[in-house]
């Protein structure tokens, strides 16, 4: 009867209260914000028994997760039962079981994987997926713990640490909120903020965050505060990971890859001073006595890796550095944040990358990007370029839900100001017309088959622009005269194609159950926690649509060879895991059929001449900068060896990348083993 009521009111749009004071249950919701505006919730349903109920959703850009939870908790806050239906945030089927008996064995089950344990007293099992209110439940078990570490189902071990109590205040309201970290679930420890009750208060995110209902005006200061605490945490590592050289030194003797010829040069030495190469030569020609020698042990010496399609946090520099990426383009990002982060790794206080920027411009609209400020009219988008053009901004990457006929206008501000301009074609507007317009570069592989697919009726703003092109690609005619017309406009006008091919080819070809073929290759190597994650499918592949999924990644593929082999410069950028994807993505340009020389030229020389800074960067020559990487394998034969980094050389600094994996709970790829510096 309670529930026929309940539904009665909210039939009538009547807040539904009654029904906690009627059964003793007691109701908790939380606010889910996306830059300060709500963009969905949590719900939390406490049982008199402990059991909690929570239902949690939020829309980002027509993606995000919807999903039902039950959980029922023992004396010591661990979990007994779960269940989870719903689906993810990209939208594949959620449907997760768990049941610990009075034994002590547990078993588990869900659409990734299946498993039991026969002793699972004492530990907590974390879901492959499921609601906010789980961060909590964690936070409260491992608070309870002895000494406030557990072990883990289905393995792995998570530890907490108390960081930072403030007051917060909303209204006539005040609360005392504390700070957590819990390390061992993935590269970088979770923050989470409890109230005085031990109950979930917040979770910052950056552009997004939850906060209890109505109090979204607090997130900004704890946002402040937990950003500095983990930029505290990253300046610790860097202090303990960062190795330093003195003003000159020398590394040989190694095998040299000349990046232009597309060859290794043997028995070779490099000399620098200042940050700067000043000679590369024989070992025999190259003066390097009495000053520091890194002994290269004839291993393979090549100039970093860039990535070109990333959106920099300060967590990403480790697993970058430790992959051999000397510098990423970042594409949207927070400008203070951005500028804050940039400068911390540029002055080596975090390890991190060069970072080059790009300004960001999309229009309001229910689909917009969360990123900050959005342009309302056309003169709004162009003053925001002339806002980036003064901070020095080189180029500009608009966003799906900006007007069609705003980017002829806008493209012509943009060149005005010397800057470039990419993006997402808008929804509306054909690739082809976007490049007339005044394209310099186009964001994403998918972008360019929805030139052909996408008809009136597709609003690209939405996740269509997935699932068109996973269900229709395959079967464009890519020998078709509108194919090749297109890609000679592409370059005629030397229009660049950042493919990140790696996201499209987990999304059309992984199915939960099994490893993403992407990562199969590190998976072992991973964290337990983030090893499982990869058992997830991103998008739902129905039983009779796996084959037609498949063959649209081969199309992915194959137009990238295309474009390639026609002269359209391509750049390799990521928009995912930072470090091991862009392994991953120029290894698939390989699987394109591109040759391994013209694959790295492409992530170093060509991406720095995209940018502008090919006469400092991309090449191992005199007057270039010090940004080299060390390998063991030959990445000529083979572009898996662009796994096995032994050193990233950076000016006066250099890293060991087994010991960065170390530090983040990484398998390294490479033995560890001493540096010779004489």
């Amino acid at each position: 009867m309670t529930y026929f009521r309940c539904c009665s009111a909210a039939l009538l749009g009547m807040l539904c209260l009654p029904l906690a004071a009627e059964t003793g249950v007691t109701e908790r919701r939380m606010d889910w914000l996306t830059q300060g505006e709500r963009s969905g919730g949590l719900v939390v349903r406490i049982h008199p028994d402990g059991r909690r109920d929570s239902s949690f959703e939020f829309n980002d850009r027509g993606r995000g997760p919807k999903q039902e939870e039950r959980i029922t908790l023992d004396a010591d806050g661990l979990i007994v039962s779960l269940q989870l239906s719903g689906k993810a945030y990209m939208g594949s089927p959620l449907d997760e079981h768990f049941q610990r008996d009075a034994d002590g064995s547990a078993s588990w089950r869900s659409t990734a994987e299946t498993g039991e344990s026969s002793d699972a007293d004492g530990a907590f099992y974390v879901a492959s997926d499921g609601t906010p209110e789980q961060s909590a439940i964690l936070a409260r078990a491992l608070l309870a713990s002895a000494d406030q570490r557990l072990p883990l189902l289905p393995s792995g071990e998570a530890r907490i640490e108390a960081l930072h109590t403030q007051s917060v205040t909303h209204a006539d309201q005040s609360r005392e909120v504390t700070l957590y970290a819990i390390s061992g679930l993935g590269f970088s420890p979770s923050y989470v903020w409890l109230d005085e009750e031990r109950e979930l208060f917040a979770l910052a995110y950056g552009w997004m965050g939850m906060t209890p209902e109505g109090w979204g005006e607090v997130l900004p200061a704890l946002q402040a505060r937990q950003t500095e605490i983990s930029e505290a945490h990253h300046r610790q590592l860097a202090q303990r990971l960062t190795h330093r050289l003195g003003p000159d030194w020398c590394i040989g003797p190694v095998r040299l890859l000349d990046i232009d010829a597309g060859l290794l040069r043997e028995a070779i030495a490099v000399r620098v001073s200042a940050g700067r190469i000043s000679a590369v030569g024989s070992v025999d020609a190259i003066a390097c006595d009495g000053i520091q020698t890194i002994d290269g042990a004839n291993r393979v010496l090549m100039p970093g890796l860039w990535d070109m399609h990333a959106h920099v946090s300060i967590s990403d520099g480790l697993r970058n550095v430790a992959a051999g990426v000397v510098a990423v383009r970042d594409l949207a990002n927070d400008h203070d944040r951005l500028m804050a982060v940039r400068a911390q790794m540029a002055a080596g206080e975090v390890i991190g990358t060069d970072v080059h920027v790009s300004g960001f411009i999309d229009q309001r609209s229910p689909f917009a990007a969360p990123t900050g400020r959005l342009a309302e009219n056309l003169d709004e988008a162009i003053e925001m370029a002339g806002w980036y053009a003064e901070r020095g901004y080189p180029h500009i990457k608009i966003y799906s839900s900006i007007t069609p006929d705003w980017v002829q206008p806008l493209a012509e501000a943009i060149h005005g100001h010397g800057m470039t301009l990419s993006g997402h074609i808008p929804s509306g507007m054909t690739a082809e017309r976007a490049v007339v317009d005044g394209f310099d570069e186009i964001q994403h592989i998918n972008m360019v088959f929805l030139n052909f697919l996408a008809k009136p009726e597709h609003d690209t703003r939405t996740p269509v622009r997935f699932t068109l092109v996973a269900e229709e690609a395959g079967s464009l005619d890519l020998e078709s005269t509108a194919v090749r017309e297109f890609i000679a406009l592409l370059r005629e006008r030397g229009t660049v194609v950042d493919p990140t091919v790696t996201i499209f080819d987990s999304m059309f070809r992984h199915r939960s159950g099994s490893i993403d073929p992407n990562y199969a290759m590190i998976a072992d190597h991973l964290p337990p926690t983030i090893r499982r994650s990869l058992l997830s499918g991103s998008i739902d592949i129905p039983d009779d649509q796996v084959e037609r999924y498949a063959a649209s990644a081969d199309a992915l593929l194959a137009m990238i060879k295309l474009l390639h082999d026609a002269g359209v410069p391509l750049v390799a950028g990521t928009d995912a895991l930072a470090g091991f994807t862009l392994q991953r993505e120029l290894e698939l340009y390989g699987q394109a059929g591109i040759p391994a020389a013209e694959v790295l030229r492409l992530a170093t020389i060509g991406a720095a001449k995209v940018v502008g800074a090919e006469a400092e960067m991309g090449r191992i020559a005199p007057g270039y900068r010090a940004e080299m990487i060390l390998l063991d394998g030959d990445p000529l034969a083979d572009l898996a060896a662009l796994r096995r980094v032994t050193l990233t050389l950076r000016g006066d600094r250099y890293y060991r990348p087994a010991e960065l994996h170390q530090a983040i709970g990484v398998r390294p790829f490479v033995a560890t083993e001493a540096v010779v510096v004489q």
